[in-house]
């Protein structure tokens, strides 16, 4: 009866032990689930923050812009440049943008940027009122003085909350981390007995997390692999129509009566069309590799931007393209190759998506000189505007934008940024406008108009 008397407290404290142990992992366990989902509430708040402090960075950006183009055309037409429905078309997009701003102020909650953002509707609807009455003049003080300040004043404020809701993510997914490797050691560690059970089940759910991982790792490669092929397969049919309408073409010239000119110089014509639009295409592609590896070289100097423009429009021209014109004469520091490389992207992309009419604006004001290339077509689908600067965009198995591989606007956007400048899309008004901004980086200089360069002068500069 002595060692039964004996046995019994041994196995009631195991009993309690284990229980203890078991109760203590519950609770850990327990508090890890409620900490993650603190955490977890906690990152889905500062992600709505960050969600709103976008999106009115945006729409403050796009309110500043319209309210500006408004401005420009109701000046315009009371030179009679414009009509009233461009005007009203105009002054429809900027009150479009204004009740988007009032919107987010709804959304605000607590944010510190928010009585800035109520602060910059104040001179937009100032400045909107002066338009409604033709007052473009007071339109334009505004806008310089008030509307600029605010909107200044306005951006800092969002890109300080921006950098302050991201750092308070990262502490937030840093601290569940922490959390959970500590919870990991101490039931490895300090209790191996009541954590086996929990260990089969800690097992099998990480085994099936990186099985779950693993999958969707082996699926982004086959994705990435079928990228591959689309593009490689849809690169080779864009080079092989150029090159059969080439080989075709030559082996025609070839067998044609040499008294037959105009026959002659109708199929050269097209051999040279087809040639330099598969150069055009093979230019894309170098500058793509070189941008992203070793860089592509920017030389600039003084250079005149009607020069420029016309030398990018001159092989358009020479197959039998229309590009309307308007053109004041700017000098700029640019490298008037990367710059022409631009442009023949962008009136390349117009004659093929665009409209029957086709043109090249360019503008100039203190600081910068604004190059527009405009088309009266259908414009980009609203879905696909987001991506239009993204390479390799493909929907399924076909491209973005199909007759192409995918890399003219990409090219055209980094090599403007390259330059000093931006390329930014926009529609009104029934056309679609392409504006490269670039600085004039000059102040004065006098340079003789650049002569348009051939198709091998232009790979040349290039591959410099």
């Amino acid at each position: 009866m002595g060692s039964v008397m004996i046995k019994r407290p041994e196995g009631r404290r195991t009993v309690s032990i284990a229980i203890g142990a078991t109760l203590l992992l519950v609770v850990l366990i327990v508090g890890l689930a409620f900490a993650n989902s603190i955490g977890a509430g906690r990152v889905a708040d500062n992600a709505r923050s960050l969600h709103w402090a976008n999106a009115s960075l945006g729409t403050a950006a796009l309110t500043r812009s319209a309210l500006v183009q408004a401005t420009t055309f109701v000046e315009l037409e009371s030179l009679n440049q414009v009509g009233s429905d461009d005007v009203d078309a105009a002054l429809g997009d900027a009150t479009d943008a204004r009740a988007r701003l009032v919107a987010l102020q709804d959304s605000g909650g607590e944010s510190v940027s928010l009585p800035l953002l109520i602060g910059f509707t104040g001179p937009v609807d100032r400045a909107l009122a002066a338009l409604e009455t033709d007052d473009y003049e007071s339109a334009k003080n505004l806008i310089l003085t008030e509307v600029e300040a605010s909107y200044i004043n306005l951006v800092d404020s969002i890109q300080a909350e921006q950098d302050s809701i991201e750092a308070a993510i990262d502490a937030n997914t840093a601290g569940a981390a922490r959390l959970t490797d500590f919870v990991r050691f101490f039931l490895t560690l300090m209790i191996p007995a009541a954590a086996v059970l929990i260990y089969r089940a800690v097992a099998k759910r990480q085994v099936r997390e990186h099985q779950i991982k693993v999958d969707v790792e082996i699926e982004a490669e086959r994705a990435v692999s079928r990228a591959k092929d689309e593009f490689i397969a849809g690169l080779s049919h864009e080079l092989r129509t150029p090159l059969t309408s080439i080989y075709g073409f030559a082996e025609v010239l070839n067998d044609a009566e040499a008294e037959d000119l105009d026959s002659i110089h109708e199929l050269a014509q097209i051999i040279a069309n087809e040639s330099a639009e598969m150069t055009r295409m093979v230019d894309d592609l170098l500058a793509a590799a070189r941008i992203d590896s070793t860089g592509v070289e920017i030389e600039l100097t003084p250079i005149s931007v009607r020069a420029v423009v016309e030398s990018a429009i001159t092989p358009f021209e020479r197959a039998g393209l229309v590009v309307k014109r308007s053109i004041e004469d700017v000098v700029i520091r640019t490298d008037g190759a990367r710059l022409r490389h631009v442009l023949i992207n962008l009136l390349s992309n117009a004659a093929r998506y665009g409209g029957p009419n086709i043109g090249i604006d360019v503008s100039s004001g203190d600081d910068v000189v604004d190059i527009e290339v405009w088309d009266d077509g259908e414009g980009i689908p609203e879905e696909k505007v987001e991506k239009l600067f993204e390479r390799f965009i493909h929907n399924g198995a076909a491209p973005l934008l199909t007759g192409s591989v995918g890399l003219g606007l990409a090219v055209a956007s980094r090599l403007a940024t390259m330059l000093g400048g931006k390329l930014s899309y926009q529609r009104f008004a029934g056309k679609t406008y392409f504006r490269v901004e670039h600085p004039i980086g000059i102040e004065e200089a006098e340079v003789a108009p650049e002569p348009a360069k051939p198709v091998a002068a232009m790979i040349r500069a290039l591959s410099a």
